[in-house]
This record gives structure tokens, C-alpha cells and sequence, in this order.
């Protein structure tokens, strides 16, 4: 099994378990469901804002059309991962809405449950958001220093 299946599984089960001993603590609790509505529209603004800083668009002249190929589909993977954290912190927002909305029913304590799963689900993945952009930082930065570097140093 590789990292990231094992990874979503791990999430997937501490999310869980969150969200089902958070659950009763949120249920009702009016400033808690304001806390995460904030948390979760900051977010997304925030990750959007990283995904146009760090979307390297630029392509090598010097390279062949096979290597920037490979580049465009590596940069087309990370750009659709951070864009599925980018929803899943709409998807909190939306269904604490809908939450909200359905209060009076017996279906608020699902969407509660539903809710605060996608939310824990979302920042687990988020602690690994800077590691990502440190790896892309570090990987632009050793290509520059690849073709700068004198021959002699490398």
C-alpha cells in the first residue's frame, strides 16, 4: 500500500472519530459553529491565494517537448490536489449552512457529524500543505541552480 492510500485511510478514520465525540460538543454551541464558518472562509481565501503564488506556469525553452510534458502533468497533479482542499473547505462552509438552515430537524445532527468530518478531514490534509510547497520551492531552486552552477561545481 503506498503513503497516500494509507495516509487517506489514517485520515479517514481519525476524522471519524472526531467527528463523532465532536459532534455533541458543536450541537446547538453557536459560537463553536462560528469559529469553523470563520476558520473555513479563511481557508479557502488563504489556499487560493497560495495556489496563485506557488502555480509555477513558466516552461522550459531549453527543454524538449516530452520533459515539459511530464512537468505540466506533475504541475496539473498538485494544482488539482490543492484545488480538492480548496472545496472540501467551501463543502464545510456549505453544509454548516445547510446545518444552520435544517436546525429544527432531525437531520441537523447528520449534517453536524457530515460537516465536522469534512472539516477534520480538510486540516489533517492541510498540516501537510507546507511540506508541499517547501518540496516545490526547494525542487524550482535546485533546476536553477542546476543550469547556473559552472560546470565544474556540479
Amino acid at each position: 500500500m503506498n503513503l497516500t492510500v494509507f495516509r487517506f485511510i489514517c485520515f479517514v478514520i481519525i476524522a471519524t472519530f472526531l467527528a463523532y465525540k465532536g459532534q455533541p460538543l458543536i450541537h446547538g454551541n453557536e459560537k463553536a459553529i462560528d469559529i469553523i464558518i470563520n476558520v473555513f472562509a479563511i481557508l479557502a481565501g488563504f489556499l487560493i491565494a497560495v495556489m496563485m503564488l506557488f502555480n509555477d506556469v513558466d516552461f522550459d525553452e531549453d527543454a524538449n517537448w516530452r520533459k515539459n510534458q511530464l512537468r505540466e502533468n506533475a504541475q496539473n497533479q498538485k494544482f488539482t490536489k490543492h484545488s480538492i482542499l480548496f472545496w472540501a473547505y467551501l463543502l464545510v462552509v456549505f453544509f454548516v449552512f445547510i446545518a444552520i438552515l435544517f436546525k429544527d430537524t432531525k437531520y441537523v445532527c447528520w449534517l453536524e457529524y457530515l460537516y465536522l468530518w469534512l472539516a477534520c478531514i480538510s486540516i489533517l490534509y492541510s498540516f501537510l500543505l507546507p511540506n508541499d510547497l517547501r518540496k516545490m520551492r526547494k525542487r524550482k531552486f535546485n533546476k536553477l541552480m542546476k543550469k547556473k552552477l559552472p560546470n565544474s561545481l556540479k
